[in-house]
């Protein structure tokens, strides 16, 4: 699996932070490669800054100290 993919699947990552994995590698068999570029967005802005006009990362999405943290 990669980092992408087991970022996204953490539970106290923001509920707005999107990948191109998330999409592409739904219902993939288990081992199977997961696929995706790393690029990650905010969904409310829809680009790479969130609402705090910080900039989306997995490390930084992933904790609630972002004022525009929203759990999932």
């Amino acid at each position: 699996m990669d980092k992408e993919l087991s970022i996204l699947q953490r539970t106290n990552r923001c509920r707005h932070l999107e990948s191109k994995g998330m999409y592409i590698n739904i219902g993939m068999p288990a081992g199977e490669e997961a696929a995706g570029d790393g690029y990650v967005w905010c969904a409310r802005t829809q680009g790479k800054f969130g609402p705090d006009n910080g900039l989306c990362n997995p490390d930084e999405c992933c904790r609630g100290e972002r004022t525009c943290f929203a759990p999932l």
